[in-house]
């Protein structure tokens, strides 16, 4: 098993690296492609849509088998999310320092751009993906405090369906869907909790929230990433400055989140972690120290254990099986 690492290029690293998974190791790191600031990836077979920055540029950019095929940028900073709707032919991304999400069309001769929306002053939109329960295009913006809920025209533009508004300065920062029901998940990154939201015909109805450090712990909350487990039972979540992995077991409705673990992920700044597709493994990209952390994860009881720390991979803040 392979897996594609997004990274910072400040220091050591020069873009976006593989590693192989083998045997419960992580072997042979490799520079796939020489990427300036490659952030975030979103694989697609053999296509790899990657955060770009050129120059004082920053945008996307479309790679076949490893190899450029174009990107389109514009002045500013560069987006901090990728992600795609194979259906619909479209590529997203979110720009922090922009206050907009893009939307790009995958045609023969590579990414064009589609769509722009700049939200209001302030802003600072930080995650967008499309969700096919929902049939609705899903945003975080960190700086407002609001989650936007967009759905399709007959152009495939998006127009706004839905919007929440958090509590002020929680930062909603990154989202997961349940599989089967219609309930979304919000990790906020300022006050370190998961809302837990309910979609239906009239709007978006909050169930129940969640702090996702142990009870008693203080210091800096900066929450990073969320991912669910294929059976929807257990959610995780990356707690920087508390360099720690939350692990929640989910009710059966769906609404209600218990903490049952809590482990270090061996390494500072764990901004980014994934789960493999077969719901066994789990590996953490602790960004300040460059390591790599590999967990077993048990099934029946979500829990993590500690497989292997300590593997160099520069600059690491995104994780994806390929």
């Amino acid at each position: 098993m392979k897996i594609y690492l997004g990274t910072y290029t400040k220091k050591e690293s020069k873009g976006i690296y593989s590693i192989d998974l083998v045997e419960n190791q992580l072997i042979n790191l490799n520079l796939e492609m020489e990427v300036d600031n490659p952030t975030y990836l979103a694989r697609l077979n053999n296509d790899t849509f990657s955060v770009v920055k050129d120059g004082s540029k920053g945008g996307v950019a479309y790679y076949k088998d490893n190899y450029l095929v174009n990107q389109v940028v514009e002045e500013g900073a560069p987006p901090c999310y990728v992600s795609y709707d194979l259906e619909r032919n479209l590529v997203f991304s979110a720009n922090y320092h922009g206050g907009r999400i893009n939307t790009y069309k995958i045609t023969d001769d590579g990414l064009v751009d589609h769509q722009k929306i700049v939200f209001d002053a302030g802003s600072k939109a930080h995650y967008i993906a499309f969700n096919e329960l929902l049939n609705l295009v899903l945003v975080c913006d960190l700086g407002l405090d609001r989650v936007y809920f967009f759905e399709y025209d007959k152009n495939d533009q998006l127009v706004l369906k839905y919007q929440y508004n958090a509590s002020e300065k929680s930062g909603p920062r990154h989202i997961i869907v349940h599989p089967t029901k219609p309930i979304v998940y919000v990790f906020t990154e300022l006050s370190s909790e998961v809302l837990v939201l309910e979609v239906n015909d009239h709007g978006v109805e909050l169930k129940s929230r969640v702090n996702c450090l142990p009870e008693g712990v203080e210091g800096p909350k900066w929450g990073a990433a969320i991912r669910i487990s294929n059976d929807a039972r257990f959610i995780y979540v990356s707690n920087r400055g508390h360099d720690s992995i939350s692990v929640f077991k989910v009710s059966d409705e769906g609404f209600d989140l218990s903490l049952i673990q809590n482990i270090s992920t061996e390494g500072v700044q764990p901004r980014d972690f994934n789960i493999s597709p077969n719901d066994m493994l789990c590996v953490v990209a602790n960004h300040d120290t460059n390591n790599l952390t590999l967990f077993a994860r048990c099934v029946e009881t979500g829990v993590l254990s500690l497989l292997q720390k300590d593997v160099y991979a520069p600059e690491s803040v995104c994780v994806v099986f390929d």
